[in-house]
């Protein structure tokens, strides 16, 4: 006998039959559904041969199968692959298997421990050692979802800004002053003074109009310099939940849009950043940097950098500030100091997690605002569970909120006292009126966590002045009015939930990154001078946070964002707050995908001390036997088959990135928009062409040249392979033209210039214009017209 069967309730007897050839199959198996079980053990024994009445088991029609092999396309995305950080052998990972699986029969086989009273000792502690192995690999996996900005010096480079730049100010010593060192340096700025707008309505419109005014007839510039925030600080009138700098810079960035200024555009701040202890922060600068960060993501080509100077700004200052201005660091987030210039960069910030996971313990009054909402009511089931005596929950409604009976009913049984009280903490008043009435009734507030804010799904140019103040109040004015009012509270926790929308920047999210811009600054400027203060720059939540409206979830894990379960995160929080930091970044990305779509339109240095991402970002270098054998290819075809190759070649390396079997789904004349691709796809797209062609393709190809046959014929022009017609010679003009835009736009073209341009129109204009021109077309070869454009313009 070579097949035995045991019937069961589980596999007790299988694991003693053994011997070549022979195997014994479990009828049933403890733990797993008794149907499945007798199904697979019937399906093990048809696999070697027994006869098993299937029809008994399932009556129905038999049927043939077909002759022809299937023809099978998968369309669903398979599951990665589940990357375990641990380099062990085989048998480690197999009893660590069994461990967390609490598989006794496993576990015992691969110890050799013998049946009977030696494996009573493995059952007792197996549950033990299953906990202590989940808690494990749960604190080595949430050190990984930890990161802090840090600043690193780069060298200045020799490169000095060149042509006209528009200098927007508000006023300002301090504007004036920096005016007054980049000119001595050389620069050429033309002032645009916009305070009287401002002080009017701060409106786009405004701003448009004045734009407009200091460039007559379309006077090209370079770039844009904004010093707006360099004003006195202080509300604008029109918006008084709004400071000066976030209200002033967002309209600008408007109405350069509006106005058709396509330069450029920096931002110049004072104290925004700090990048050594003893540094003075401004939260009110901070904004700035949120909003430039949404504005980069945005609009890529118009958007330059954001610089923050110091306090005393000299002719130095002024020479490295221009050297940043003139766009050959590759760096848009710099702070300049005396000495010298750092950048913005992000990196891993493991926060050690202890055995217990437990963190800070509550103690005395605990204040959440936004607490009936879904992050606030995790943050106080957590606290409740921590041993939080009273929870101070509030909101607008407070217990009129949606679901806030329950939850109070639900922090009872848990044994803390709670209050569900009605405040807008972005009403001074009402939050003055909480805390008397929480003082007369003897509540001493022992920590505050303020979660309360107000979500946006809005671009910066649909976003008007009103929605600017109401989107930022709900953040900004809350944790001011908090901090002012806990000045001088001697507090255990002070505690802000912040968003990684105010550390990276998120599109349709410019006046929501600038308010958490704020609540980080915030938390430094109050850790500076001594108070208790934790921000948190959350990624998404699930479970109810701002990620679970619609499908945000489902496009941010696209890119490589997943939500965080809110225990994982609530543990972070209260060892963060239990260490005493400052600002923390605590997100699950997968940074590979990510960084692709963070770069997809515009290169970006924030993310090159993360390993993962600085690989992805990596251009991809040709592959030089692909590109021969494609130009050896194509060297003896015609136009037309040089065409349907290169077509091809487009539409096979476009269904490989959309996981197609073949390129049927992938039509010459199809948008690649319509077949699928978005910004990731794009970027494998392009690294998968620049190997085949050797062309150092941009990321954007898709959407330049948004068909196959489109971009195929991109493709032939880049490699040469294009036909000398009088079409190919205008595109080669049109190409000239642009340069010669180009050049005007840094300065007024040299006399040379115009020079050539007259003697190669004059030569050009012969007796019989249209006979010799037609001649010289239809006679020179491709090159000789090219060169020779080239050589008479010097350019």
């Amino acid at each position: 006998m070579t097949e035995f069967v045991e019937v069961g309730p589980d596999a007790v007897l299988s694991g003693l039959v053994g011997g070549e050839g022979v195997v014994a199959v479990p009828a049933v198996r403890a733990g797993q559904g008794e149907v499945a079980s007798f199904v697979q053990a019937l399906a093990r024994l048809h696999a070697r041969g027994a006869d098993v009445s299937w029809p008994t088991l399932r009556p129905g029609r038999r049927v043939d199968l077909p002759t022809y092999a299937f023809n099978r396309q998968r369309y669903w995305l398979d599951a990665p692959a589940d990357e375990d950080g641990d380099h062990t052998s085989e048998l480690d990972q197999a009893f660590w298997s069994a461990v967390e699986g609490q598989d006794m029969e496993v576990l015992a086989r691969t110890l050799g421990v013998d049946e009977g009273e030696q494996q009573a000792p493995l059952r007792e502690i197996l549950p033990v050692l299953a906990d202590w192995r989940r808690r494990s690999k749960e604190r080595s996996d949430l050190g990984e979802l930890c990161y802090e900005v840090h600043w690193r010096p780069f060298a200045e480079p020799a490169a000095r800004p060149t042509g006209s730049w528009l200098y927007v100010t508000a006023g300002g010593p301090a504007a004036a002053e920096c005016r007054t060192a980049l000119e001595q340096q050389g620069m050429h700025l033309i002032p645009v003074d916009v305070s009287a707008d401002l002080a009017d309505d701060a409106s786009p419109e405004a701003l448009t109009g004045r734009l407009r005014a200091a460039l007559p007839d379309g006077t090209p510039v370079r770039g844009v310099l904004s010093a707006l925030a360099l004003a006195a600080d202080g509300e604008t009138p029109a918006a008084p939940h709004t400071s000066a700098p976030l209200a002033a810079t967002h309209a600008l960035v408007r109405a350069l849009g509006d106005a058709d200024v396509a330069a450029p555009l920096w931002c110049l701040t004072r104290g925004a950043v700090t990048v050594a202890e003893g540094e003075e922060i401004r939260p009110e600068q901070a904004q700035v940097w949120g909003l430039g960060r949404v504005a980069a993501l945005e609009h890529p080509e118009r958007w330059g950098g954001l610089v923050d100077l110091p306090d005393v700004f000299g002719a130095r200052d002024a020479a490295r500030l221009g050297s940043v201005l003139a766009g050959g660091t590759g760096e848009d987030q710099v702070a300049l100091r005396a000495r010298g210039l750092l950048a913005r960069r992000l990196r891993r910030a493991p926060l050690p997690v202890t055995a217990d996971q437990a963190g800070w313990t509550p103690r005395g009054a605990v204040l959440i605002t936004g607490g009936t909402g879904a992050l606030g009511a995790h943050v106080a089931r957590r606290l409740a569970r921590s041993g939080a005596e009273h929870l101070v929950l509030t909101s607008r409604r407070g217990p009129g909120a949606p679901g806030a009976a329950a939850l109070e009913a639900e922090l009872t049984r848990l044994g803390a006292r709670v209050t569900v009280a009605a405040c807008d903490v972005g009403d001074r008043g009402a939050l003055d009126a909480l805390l008397a009435k929480l003082a007369a009734d003897d509540v001493r507030v022992r920590a505050v966590l303020h979660t309360a804010g107000v979500a946006q799904a809005g671009r910066i140019e649909e976003t008007g002045p009103e929605e600017v103040a109401a989107i930022a109040a709900g953040k900004i004015d809350g944790a001011r009015h908090l901090d002012e009012a806990f000045a001088d509270a001697d507090l255990d926790a002070f505690v802000l939930f912040s968003s990684t929308a105010g550390v990276w920047g998120g599109a349709g999210q410019g006046v929501y990154g600038a308010a958490n811009a704020y609540l980080d600054a915030l938390a430094e400027r109050r850790r500076a001078r001594g108070a208790a203060a934790t921000s948190v720059a959350w990624g998404p939540w699930g479970e109810g946070g701002m990620a679970a409206r619609g499908d945000a979830e489902a496009h941010l894990r696209r890119r490589g964002v997943r939500a965080l379960a809110p225990d994982t995160a609530l543990t972070l929080l209260l060892h963060a707050v239990d260490r005493r930091v400052t600002c923390l970044t605590v997100a699950d990305v997968d940074w590979e995908r990510f960084a692709l779509s963070y770069t997809s339109a515009r290169p970006s240095t924030l993310l090159a001390d993360i390993p993962e991402a600085a690989r992805a970002q990596a251009p991809a270098a040709p592959a030089q036997d692909s590109a021969d054998e494609l130009t050896r290819r194509l060297s003896g075809l015609s136009g037309d088959e040089q065409r349907q190759v290169l077509t091809e070649l487009v539409r096979l390396h476009a269904a490989a990135v959309l996981g197609h079997s073949g390129i049927a789904g992938i039509e010459a004349d199809k948008p690649f928009r319509d077949v699928g691709f978005d910004s990731l796809a794009a970027v494998e797209f392009r690294n998968r062409l620049t190997g085949a062609t050797g062309l150092a393709l941009s990321a954007t190809s898709v959407f330049d040249y948004p068909t196959p046959a489109e971009l195929a014929e991109h493709l032939r022009s880049e490699l040469g392979e294009d036909e000398l017609s009088e079409k190919s010679v205008l595109a080669e003009i049109d190409r000239l033209e642009s340069r010669l835009a180009a050049v005007a736009a840094q300065a007024a073209p040299s006399s040379d210039v115009r020079a050539r341009l007259a003697a190669l129109v004059e030569r050009w204009s012969a007796t019989d214009p249209h006979e010799e021109a037609g001649e010289r077309l239809h006679t020179a070869t491709r090159d000789e017209i090219f060169d020779f454009i080239d050589n008479e313009l010097g350019l």
